[in-house]
This record gives structure tokens, C-alpha cells and sequence, in this order.
């Protein structure tokens, strides 16, 4: 019925079908039926208007709304609110609805009996009891829609005798006053294998309510990849009430929700894994009933009240992570009288007794059973979703938004976003990604008041879906915080800073400051005072600066830190030659309290970086023809600036050639080691090895005169032992050779042992004592010699010292070796006999060992100790295995101090005197008189490694002992 242009009224029965176009609005004004063998089709654009009470019935009829984004079909009431709504029965995929919006009505749409209904793309809004409600409906789909403002959202109902059975709920915004999604089961029904997925389900008393008042029917259904957040209040309310055996709720995330999830009676066989709770009141309870249910893969985090409620234990299985607690207390509770067994979750914490502070149970009651949470993960478990940023803030600072937070514990956590922008349905719409940086400023002009979140994502992170997958993190929305201000520096003699940026962008109650150190400020309760360092301040070079704000009796503190620094150091190095054309490495340079490095050169060479403390100098042509350069240091700060400079001399060089011989032959394998000779010391500078031929050649020698000393392996059958050029077995008679020129035809004949001794079953062994840097080349003697090895040389002692052995007259020389990578030598296999130990290196004298003798009561001799000092070398025995003349102390060898036993009974003056092993007096302790019997405990920490003597006098005996430190 037309009554005039553009406005057509519609109701009763259809007998034919019709398609409504959008040049007319259609006015309800009776029920308008669809009866079976009709079709309606309302195009796109078009605008139905219902009267009161009055709806439209699809009975056995089709009905397809043909909207479209930019020009939907709506259904509107004419006049008054609530008309009934849209009622599809017993339809099939012929009817379908495809962006509609629905207003005002009793229920928007109603579907029963229904088979492949899609509805997408609509909405459903205003309604007073439901927005959409399927009954005994199977293979009916949900998708894109918005279902907001009703009563209850979306109802899926199997009723008596009924099958609702493989309907979709899919990429919805659901958001309504009571129920948003609500699922009910009756006796004899059957509601199986229904999804609800990808949808923001927001702000309900119930998130999602499903319930089974029938019988178990062991079908699975899956919730899965849903926001649900805001649902429940402080009078109740769930995310999910799940009260139906074999559902699948996974790859959630549950915000803020009053409970995230309830396990109720008949939730058994359920399967809880790969959620993130994030922020909710209370998190899971399991309810009595839910027995075989598995709670697995979840990350707890940020957790507000209550983590786990256990009232049911029967084969249910928990593992997960939780972290982050906003309580450290009575968060899991065990309320069965059963002991429970809950292993492999990581705690956040590997401290036992924070756990156990975590747990109520027996320990806590003892009507309850005992919850065993051994054992536990020391590590957070990667295999869960990645847990949101924690303690995330928001700053202003200089006007820009800074936000920062924690570091993730996840060991495979690849990097940050920063979310900003608009926010709605769980949506931004900007985003950065941060690196791994904890901290970044927005360099957009947004408000601090406007949402801000980070997120974190892991090492397998994809582009579709991270947050549902658990390899990106739910939100972590960002609180406003105050700003005391960046970090400063001042110069150590300044008296005041003035506290300039600091910043509370929020209401607030009260503040104050406070220092960790000894300064003060001129008033504590204002935002930008002024502080004075104090004396402890300024000696420790920084302190701590404290912004504290108190809003509603919480107190929010903010800190930067002060450092207070002392002018500029620099050190160039010690002056140095070098020969021509060598690279100069500036390794002994050093800098302190610098922002910038500046080297510089008197001459025309040039750094390889010159802005930095130990660069590397190469001479140029006028440096080494002038052969002095001088390298300058600048170091700058805003204190002011420091310099030091070193001179490099630069001396021509000279190559040495020659070859070694023994018995007359070419020898190899042999080592030459050249010593050069100056005023305070030999110092070995070059080692070169032999060819097959004996032949040998120093590339590089500057000017001077050396020590050549040539080495055969000590393994040679030659029975050749060391010496010098020209063929002197020490040092002191050898041949000084003046490099000045290059030389060639060096020649050097190893001698051979003036003895071959036979194969005897005793030994004797010793230790070289590790000196002081200063006493031998490290880079020389701290390495292998005449093989590879993958040994770490002067480990504990020094390497590559020559031990000779003598007989008793040290007339004959009869064997020689080289000390260890230990600083050990080994002479083995030796007849029994008298044998004198002795060692050599250029430039130090030796004093040969005492008398060794080797027999069958005394076979091995391995208590021999070398140590160099003074430029000499001694050789003493160790007191392990020195004879009874010697009281026995201990620990020995010692290290920090050493034990001596003494007795007194007369009451005498006594005094302790040590010497080292060359004589000379080194300590001395007066014993007091009142000491009679008992242990001298000496401190020897002061002394420098090496063999010592020590003696006790007094009137009435003399004790003598030694030791090795």
C-alpha cells in the first residue's frame, strides 16, 4: 500500500516475492511474513521503518539483504522504540544478510532452525533484550558485525532435543550491558564443534556465558584468538564463564576482566593453553567439577588479586608462566584437603621462599592439602605467549612524550613497538618499532592523556595475527609518570644545580625531594628547587636525585642521576724508540673524566683514529728521516681540557743473519733469542727460528750490542745444550756483537753435554717462581718455543728459563731443559749420585742450588724453586722436602699468612726476623713477652712471591723455619 510518493507501507502476508529498491522508504505496519516459496530482497540504500511491536518473519521464506559499506540497508523503528525484530525460521544459505543496520528492536535478529545463514558485515545495536540469537541453528555464520548496546549481545541456544552445531562467531566487536556472548545448553541437546574467533569481546557484565544444563556430550568447541577485556565489575562478572566439558579456549587475550576465566562444574576436558592474562582481578579459577582439564602454555602477567583458584585437582594440569604479580602474596591457592602436584611453571622468581609466599595452602591452613610446586623453571618459558612490557611508563620530557619500561625476560625476545595514535577495539592506529631500546620518544605532537601501549615481540614473529599467535604481546598500556629529569654533570668545584626540567603532567596531592647523599636543596617542596652537593657527594662523583609525587596516598618516584667530575686527566705514554717504519700502537695511553679525545703529531705520520685513547700511529717520511716525532693527547670535557705528550725516537735498522751448527753439521730445529745491552739491563727484544738448512735471520735490529743465545730443542740427539755467540755457555763471557751495519754469517756451534749419563730410576724437578713483569720480556718467554701448543705459557711461573744440571763440582755439564707453560722443569730417569742444579738468562747472575744427592732412600728430588731478584737468579730447596733442621709451618706454600709454632715458658724477649732467599733482611715482628705457648700467626701478604728463612731468638733457643710464598 502506497499512499504517496516514496513512502510505501508493507505487512501481512507476501504473496509474491518482491525486491524493495531505495527510491521508496518501506514503513512497517503489521508483521510482515515471508512465507515458504517468497523471497524478499531489499537492495542497498533502502530504509525499513517498523511500527511498535510489529517485525518481519522469515517463515520457510528466503531473505536477502543486499547493503553495502557505503550505502547500507537499515532498520529503524518509525516512531516509537523496540519493535520485534527480524525472525528468519527455517532457512538455508538462500538467505543471508550482508551490511545491515538494526536499531531498537526486542531481539535484532532471531534465527531457528536454520541451516548456512550468513550475517556479516551489520550491525545490531539499541535492542532491549538481544542483538542476535540463534537457536537449534547448525553451519549459521556471524562475521564482521557489531553487536553493541543491547542487552545481551549474541545468544546461541540448543534447546530441548535441538542440534546447534559447526556456527562461527568470527571478527566481531561485541559490546553489550549483560551477556555479550551467552551459550546455553539444554537436557537432550546438542551444542558441538562452534567457533568463536577473532572477536573483541568488551565491556560485559559476562564476556562470554556458556552453560550446560544437560548432559556431557564430549564434542569440542573453541574460543580462540579473542580480545576479551573490561567484562565484569566490582559486583562480579567473568570473561568466560565456562560451565561446558571439551571446549578449547586458546590463543586469547584476556584484559581486564573482574574473573578472566571460571572453570565451573562441567567444564571438564577443557583445554586452557596459549592465552596471555593480562592485568585481570582474579585470573582462573577451577571450579569443582572441572576434573581432566589442562591449563598449559599461558603467560600470567600484571595480575591484580588472585592468579589460580584451585578447587578441583582430579588430573588437572597446570603449566605456565606467571610473572609480575601486583601481590607477592596468596595469589595461588590450593582449596582442596588433597595435595596437589604443580611442576615445570616458571614463578617469576627462583627464590623459594618468594614462592612460597606466593601459595596458600596446608602450610597456611591445615585443612587444606599441601600445593608442590617443585620442581620449578629457572628461566621463563619461551614456548608461551611473550609477556607484555612491564612497569610501562609515560613522560613529558621537553615537551615529547617518553615512554619507557622493563627489558623482557623472554632470551629470545627480538625487539619493541610503541603503539600510539587512536584507539578503539583493541586497535592503534600508529605504531614504531623500538629495537630493543627500553626507552623512545615520540617525535609526533600528541597528548601525554592519550593511549599509549608497547608491545613485545619474540624471534619468530609474523606479520598476520602476532598477538593471537603469542609471538607479539598483548598491550601494555603506559601510566603518566613525573619527570625529575635527565641525568646531569657537573664539574666538581661547581657549588649549585639548578633543577630545570622536572615536570608533574598529572593532579596530584603533594611532592617532595631527596638525595641518597650528603648535599640538600633549597626547598624540597617545589618543582624546580635548587641542590648543593655535599663533601661525601663530590668524593664519590655522583648522587641520586629523587622526585617524589604522592597522589591519592601512592607515592610515584622518579630519580636522574647527578655526577659530579674532576677535571680532565691524559697520559700520552712513556717515551719510546722504535724502528723505522714500525707502526707505533699507543696501548699505554689512558684518559679520565673526557667527552672528547684529540691526538696530534709534531710530525707528518697520521692515526688510524685519531679520537680515541690507544690509536694507532703511522710515521711518515720526515719522521723517521728527522727519527723523533712527538705525539700529543687533548683530552676535553666540560670541566676544561688536559694534554700529555710522548716522544717516539725512531732508529734505523739492521738485519742479522747466520747458522746454527752442532758436531760440525747444520742444526734445526733452534731458537735464537737476541738480548740487547743498555745501561740498567739485558733485556731479550727479538726470537727467531732456525730453517731446515740452521739458518736464521733477524729482520729488524736497532742500533746497539747484543747477546745472541741459541737454543737447540731439548728433545735433539745431538746432546746439544744452549749458548751463547760465540759458543760460551754463559752470558758473561760471550760475545757482544754492535749492530750498526747489517751482519752476515753469523755462526754459533752449540756445544754438546760433557757427559752422557746412563738410565737411573731417580729424578729432580723444580718450579721457576713467576716474577714481576719487569724481569723478563712477556712476549717473548710466554710462548711456545719449539711446537704449537694450546697452553696459556707463564701460567703460575715463568716459561722458557734454562735449567742446566751439573755434577757435585759443576765441572760437568750434563743435561739442560726449559721450564714449562707452568714454570716447571723436569730433569727424569737420572742415576743415583750428587747433582747441582743451575739456570741461566742473559744480563742476571745465578747462584747454583745446594747439593743434590740421589739415592735409594731419597729418589726424587722435586722440591727445587728458581727465583729471580736483583738481577740474580737463586736456586734454593723447597721445605717440603728440606730436612728436620727446619721447624714446620703451614699453610706452606702460603699465600695471605703463615702459622708458626712457639713456646716460651721463661718468659723472654723474643724477636722473628725473615730474609728472602738472597740474604738480605726483608721483616722483622717483636714477640710479646706475654706470649708463652702458642702459634705466631704472620701476615706475609706484602711479600713478593719467592723462597724465604725465618728465625725466632731468644736467650734460651733459636727455632728456624722457611717457606714458599
Amino acid at each position: 500500500m502506497q499512499l504517496f510518493s516514496n513512502d510505501i507501507y508493507v505487512g501481512g502476508t507476501m504473496q509474491e516475492s518482491r525486491t524493495w529498491t531505495n527510491e521508496n522508504t518501506y514503513i512497517i505496519y503489521m508483521d510482515l511474513i515471508v512465507p515458504e516459496g517468497i523471497m524478499l530482497t531489499i537492495e542497498e540504500g533502502v530504509e525499513v521503518r517498523i511500527l511498535r511491536n510489529w517485525g518481519i518473519i522469515v517463515d520457510d521464506g528466503t531473505l536477502q539483504v543486499l547493503g553495502t559499506q557505503a550505502n547500507p540497508v537499515r532498520f529503524i523503528p518509525d516512531q516509537d522504540r523496540y519493535w520485534n525484530g527480524i525472525e528468519i525460521l527455517n532457512a538455508n544459505s538462500d538467505s543471508y544478510i550482508n551490511y545491515a543496520k538494526v536499531f531498537e528492536a526486542e531481539i535484532g535478529v532471531r534465527l531457528e532452525n536454520c541451516q548456512s545463514v550468513l550475517i556479516k558485515n551489520s550491525s545490531f545495536t539499541d535492542c532491549r533484550n538481544v542483538g542476535m540469537q540463534f537457536k537449534n541453528c547448525s553451519y549459521c555464520s556471524i562475521d564482521s558485525c557489531r553487536v553493541g548496546n543491547n542487552f545481551n549481545g549474541i545468544e546461541i541456544l540448543a534447546d530441548a532435543s535441538g542440534v546447534s552445531s559447526y556456527n562461527t562467531i568470527s571478527n566481531c566487536i561485541v559490546n553489550n550491558q549483560n551477556h555479550n556472548i551467552r551459550i546455553s545448553k539444554k537436557e537432550s541437546s546438542i551444542y558441538s564443534n562452534n567457533s568463536i574467533t577473532s572477536n573483541v569481546i568488551e565491556s560485559g557484565f559476562n564476556g562470554i556465558w556458556i552453560k550446560n544444563t544437560g548432559e556431557p556430550i564430549n564434542l569440542k568447541n573453541t574460543i580462540k584468538h579473542n580480545i576479551i577485556t573490561n567484562n565484569g565489575n566490582s559486583n562480579g562478572g567473568y570473561g568466560i564463564y565456562l560451565g561446558h566439558d571439551s571446549t578449547i579456549v586458546a590463543n586469547n587475550i584476556f584484559w581486564k576482566n573482574n574473573i578472566a576465566l571460571s572453570c565451573e562444574q562441567k567444564a571438564d576436558n577443557c583445554s586452557i593453553k596459549n592465552n596471555s592474562f593480562y592485568q585481570n582481578n582474579l585470573e582462573v579459577e577451577v571450579k569443582d567439577g572441572s576434573e581432566n582439564s589442562k591449563f598449559l602454555n599461558n603467560t600470567f602477567s600484571m595480575s591484580s588479586s588472585v592468579l589460580l583458584d584451585i578447587s578441583e585437582t582430579s588430573n588437572v594440569l597446570i603449566n605456565n608462566n606467571m610473572l609480575h604479580s601486583c601481590k607477592q602474596e596468596n595469589i595461588v591457592f590450593n582449596n582442596t584437603n588433597v595435595d596437589f602436584s604443580m611442576p615445570d611453571n616458571y614463578w617469576g622468581t627462583t627464590d623459594t621462599s618468594i614462592i612460597n609466599r606466593m601459595i596458600y595452602d596446608k602450610l597456611d591452613n591445615p585443612d587444606l592439602g599441601k600445593l608442590n610446586y617443585l620442581p620449578y623453571l629457572a628461566d621463563i618459558d619461551t614456548t608461551n605467549p611473550v609477556s607484555p612490557p612491564y612497569n610501562i611508563i609515560k613522560q613529558l620530557v621537553d615537551g615529547k612524550v617518553r615512554v619507557s619500561w622493563c627489558a623482557n625476560q623472554e632470551q629470545d625476545l627480538m625487539g619493541y613497538r610503541v603503539y600510539y595514535g587512536d584507539f578503539a577495539d583493541y586497535s592503534f592506529s600508529d605504531s614504531f618499532e623500538a629495537g630493543t631500546d627500553t626507552v623512545f620518544l615520540i617525535t609526533e605532537d600528541i597528548s601525554i592523556t592519550n593511549f599509549i601501549a608497547a608491545t613485545a615481540f619474540d624471534s619468530t614473529n609474523t606479520q598476520n595475527n602476532n598477538q593471537f599467535s603469542g609471538n607479539e604481546s598483548p598491550f601494555a598500556f603506559a601510566v603518566i609518570f613525573p619527570y625529575a629529569g635527565s641525568d646531569a654533570v657537573i664539574c666538581k668545584y661547581t657549588t649549585e644545580l639548578n633543577i630545570t626540567s622536572s615536570n608533574i603532567p598529572m593532579e596530584y596531592d603533594d611532592l617532595f625531594w631527596s638525595t641518597n647523599g650528603d648535599g640538600f636543596f633549597n626547598n624540597t617542596s617545589i618543582l624546580n628547587p635548587t641542590y648543593f652537593p655535599g663533601i661525601l657527594d663530590v668524593q664519590s662523583g655522583d648522587v641520586l636525585l629523587s622526585l617524589n609525587v604522592i597522589i591519592n596516598e601512592d607515592t610515584l618516584v622518579d630519580s636522574f642521576c647527578l655526577s659530579i667530575i674532576d677535571n680532565p686527566y691524559a697520559y700520552a705514554g712513556n717515551d719510546t724508540t722504535i724502528v723505522a717504519d714500525l707502526d707505533i700502537f699507543l696501548a699505554e695511553a689512558n684518559a679520565e673524566n673526557y667527552d672528547n679525545i684529540l691526538w696530534f703529531t709534531s710530525g707528518d705520520g697520521s692515526f688510524n683514529y685519531d679520537t680515541i685513547v690507544t690509536p694507532i700511529y703511522y710515521p711518515g717520511n720526515s719522521d723517521i728521516e728527522s727519527g723523533i716525532v712527538h705525539l700529543e693527547i687533548m683530552a676535553y670535557s666540560i670541566c676544561g681540557n688536559a694534554s700529555d705528550t710522548i716522544t717516539i725516537n725512531i732508529e734505523p735498522y739492521f738485519s742479522v743473519e747466520g747458522k746454527l751448527w752442532a758436531n760440525q753439521n747444520p742444526f734445526n730445529p733452534g731458537v735464537i733469542v737476541a738480548f740487547k745491552e743498555n745501561d740498567e739491563s739485558t733485556r731479550a727484544v727479538q726470537i727467531e727460528s732456525t730453517e731446515s738448512d740452521g739458518s736464521f735471520k733477524f729482520e729488524k735490529l736497532m742500533t746497539g750490542n747484543y747477546y745472541l743465545y741459541a737454543l737447540p730443542d731439548t728433545n735433539n740427539s745431538d746432546n746439544a745444550v744452549p749458548c751463547y755467540y760465540a759458543n760460551d755457555l754463559r752470558w758473561q763471557s760471550a760475545y757482544l756483537l754492535e749492530v750498526d751495519a747489517d751482519v752476515y754469517d753469523v755462526d754459533i756451534q752449540l756445544p754438546t753435554t760433557d757427559f752422557v749419563l746412563p738410565v737411573g730410576g731417580a729424578s729432580i724437578s723444580g718450579h721457576m717462581v713467576q716474577p714481576d713483569d719487569s724481569k723478563y720480556s712477556s712476549d717473548i718467554y710466554c710462548i711456545p718455543w719449539f711446537e704449537n701448543s694450546t697452553y696459556d705459557f707463564c701460567n703460575n711461573g715463568l716459561s722458557n728459563i734454562t735449567v742446566l744440571l751439573f755434577n757435585n763440582t759443576i765441572t760437568k755439564l750434563l743435561d739442560y731443559t726449559l721450564t714449562d707453560e707452568l714454570g716447571n722443569f723436569y730433569f727424569n730417569q737420572l742415576p743415583f749420585g750428587q747433582y747441582i742444579v743451575d739456570a741461566e738468562k742473559a744480563g742476571v747472575s745465578s747462584f747454583p742450588s745446594p747439593l743434590i744427592t740421589l739415592s735409594p732412600e731419597h729418589k726424587n728430588e722435586s722440591g727445587v724453586v728458581l727465583q729471580i731478584s736483583q738481577q740474580k737468579i737463586a736456586i734454593s730447596l723447597d721445605p717440603e722436602s728440606s730436612n728436620n733442621l727446619f721447624t714446620t709451618v703451614f699453610p706452606n706454600p702460603a699465600s695471605a699468612e703463615i702459622n708458626i709454632p712457639y713456646s716460651n715458658p721463661l718468659m723472654l724477649s723474643s724477636q722473628l726476623e725473615i730474609f728472602d732467599l738472597f740474604g738480605d733482611h726483608v721483616m722483622s715482628y717483636n714477640i710479646p713477652i706475654t706470649k708463652t705457648s702458642s702459634t705466631i700467626k704472620l701476615d706475609i701478604i706484602k711479600l713478593v712471591p719467592g723462597l724465604y728463612f725465618g728465625q725466632i731468638i731468644n736467650s734460651n733457643q733459636a727455632i728456624h723455619f722457611r717457606f714458599l710464598k
